[in-house]
């Protein structure tokens, strides 16, 4: 069986072939990326990596030939994934894939105000109307952007502001998210399935901010404020309200509309989502989030001490 990988050469998607290694020959794994120079490392192994662009579809269907599962990582674009997404989807089923696995989001219903759910929706629908097999991995909030964007901001300013008021969020090691989507890309049974990929607890920001103040050994004021204040906030940090491809603030693509809107979407309840999941997929649980801030307590505190 031959399993294909696209944005192979992303975070995502290097461990992910790190694990699946540990599981079927390197023969066996086709891998797409944009900058294959990157994956040499594993073209050397035996993989064969191959071109291909979500923007391309001709690229696409020439990197999926062959293929038997495809592992769809979400594209980064906020508010352009579900045409990219859909030329995959296309490609796939031209290219003779017969089942799609693809990294999804928990709460990820028409009524969910997150444009980043918008995107997944769109692509959840495409899937099913595609008759391919498929199966959605709604994974949570990653834990690593608390740890890596949020908490620095936070331990700097001494602020935590947030227009998510007092609304819960799960949380999830991206770790858990990859061993989850290889558990799922090497085994059986997960045809037209839809996985909550997150933890069995929620948490609010509040409680975030208190947990980052604790570990790091400062204060941290949590701040509730409005959308309409959130955004000129970001608006005063020079914050791209639209997804722009190549702005970034300390290494992380994002922009205004993209975080606002996430934040109404935990207020009104939409991300509160619990699972056992993980446990179950992969017969380990996953990481729980106050572990996992925990273990970063040095750089936390670095931080800290960096801006006294």
């Amino acid at each position: 069986m031959k399993i294909v990988v696209t944005g192979a050469s992303g975070g995502f998607g290097q461990a992910a072939v790190r694990l699946l290694l540990a599981r079927v020959p390197p023969g066996d794994l086709i891998l797409m990326t944009r900058k294959p120079d990157k994956l040499a490392e594993f073209a050397a192994l035996g993989a064969d990596v191959r071109y291909g662009d979500f923007d391309d579809p001709a690229s696409l269907r020439a990197a999926f030939a062959g293929g038997d599962r495809l592992l769809l990582i979400s594209a980064v674009k906020v508010g352009h994934r579900v045409a990219q997404h859909g030329r995959a989807i296309d490609a796939a089923k031209a290219a003779g894939v017969g089942h799609i696995v693809y990294t999804s989001l928990i709460g990820a219903t028409p009524e969910n105000p997150a444009i980043v759910s918008f995107d997944h929706v769109g692509t959840e629908a495409l899937l099913r109307e595609s008759g391919l097999a498929w199966t959605a991995l709604r994974d949570g909030q990653y834990a690593d952007a608390m740890a890596d964007a949020a908490a620095p901001q936070a331990i700097r300013s001494g602020k935590w502001f947030a227009s998510a008021a007092e609304g819960r969020i799960s949380f999830v090691a991206r770790e858990d998210c990859i061993r989850t989507a290889v558990a799922v890309l090497t085994g059986s049974g997960h045809e037209n399935r839809i996985y909550n990929v997150t933890a069995n607890e929620t948490w609010s920001f509040r409680e975030v901010a208190a947990l980052v103040s604790g570990i790091a050994g400062v204060a941290i004021d949590y701040v509730v404020v409005s959308d309409d204040e959130l955004y000129a906030l970001f608006d005063s940090l020079g914050i791209p309200r639209e997804p722009v491809s190549e702005f970034n603030i300390d290494g992380f693509a994002w922009c205004s509309d993209d975080m606002v809107s996430f934040e109404r979407a935990i207020r009104e309840g939409h991300m509160a989502v619990t699972s056992n999941d993980i446990a179950t997929l992969t017969g380990t649980p996953p990481v729980l989030f106050r572990d996992f801030m925990a273990a970063r307590a040095d750089v936390f505190r670095a931080i800290a001490s960096e801006s006294a």
